[in-house]
Order: structure tokens, then sequence, then C-alpha cells
């Protein structure tokens, strides 16, 4: 009698007990999804703030490629006024810093900006932010592949299902 409420108790615990590990780790895995896309977009409004400054340095030296920097201004500006997604940062994010890689080329058309301590401290800062971004972009899609893995596979997939957690997007710019 003892063996049969044992098997009865483990094959009505043990789907309970997979379905609520399921849940958690889902949980757990859309906060690190959440989490890290917040550490993505910290260093995208690094660059936000660094962007307005570049353009007032240049400006001053490259006074004729106006309307590269009002490109890049007006890509900026797009930017910080977007939503803070991965689909919106998908949009804006490769013209933005395709600007930035043009804008920070001018030094090699115009010499003075070689001598400007304020452009070559704003091209270091800009390029230690786009190497941050790249490795927060690489954590975030990271964590995104293992939680788009995991509402997929069984029996979390299932979970997922009848909880509304659905796929991340990456963000691939």
């Amino acid at each position: 009698m003892e063996t049969a409420a044992v098997i009865v108790v483990i094959v009505v615990l043990a789907p309970a007990i997979a379905y609520w590990v399921s849940y958690n780790r889902l949980v757990s895995d859309r906060n690190e999804v959440a989490t890290s896309w917040a550490s993505v977009d910290a260093e995208l409004e690094r660059r936000h703030t660094l962007v307005p400054q570049l353009v007032e340095v240049v400006s001053a030296s490259a006074a004729h490629e106006r309307s590269l920097l009002v490109e890049l201004a007006s890509r900026n500006d797009a930017a910080v006024n977007s939503p803070s997604t991965p689909d919106a940062a998908n949009e804006w994010e490769p013209p933005l810093a395709d600007a930035v890689a043009r804008v920070i080329a001018l030094r090699e058309r115009y010499p003075a900006l070689n001598s400007q301590t304020n452009f070559l401290e704003l091209q270091r800062r800009l390029a230690a932010t786009e190497d941050r971004i790249a490795a927060a972009r690489r954590f975030y899609n990271t964590r995104v592949e293992a939680y788009n893995r995991r509402t997929e596979a069984f029996p979390s997939g299932w979970v997922a299902a009848r909880h509304g957690f659905e796929r991340a997007a990456f963000f691939d710019a």
C-alpha cells in the first residue's frame, strides 16, 4: 500500500515540479534579457551624449562638411527620440553608426582635427563606447538566444505559451 502511495505522489508531483521549474527559469531568463538590454541601452545613451559634442568640435574645423554634420545630428536626434527597444534600435543604429564613422574619418581630410585635443578625446571616447556597445550587444544576444531556446523547448515551451512568454528580438545592428 505504501509503495502505491509513493508512486501516486511521484506521478502527481513530478509534472508539477517540472512546470514550476520551467516557469521560474523562463522568468529568470526574461529578466536577464531585460537587464542585458538595459546595458546596451546605457551604452547607446553614452553615444547619444557624445555625438552632439563631436558635431560641435568638428563643425569648427570642417565647416564645409555641414551636410554630414547635420545628417549626424538628425540621426542622433532620431535615435534619442525612438523607443528604447531592440526592434527600434535595429532601425536607427546602422545609419547612426555609419554617420559617426564618416565624421571620425574626416580627420584624414582635415589635419587640423588631429591637433585638436577635444576631437582626439571625443574620438577616443567614441571608439571605447563603440567597443562597449559591441560587447553589450553580444551579451544581450546570447541571453536572447538562451531565452528564445527555452520558449521553444519542451516542457518550458508549453509553459511559455500558457503564460504569454514571447520570443525576444535580437539586436542585429
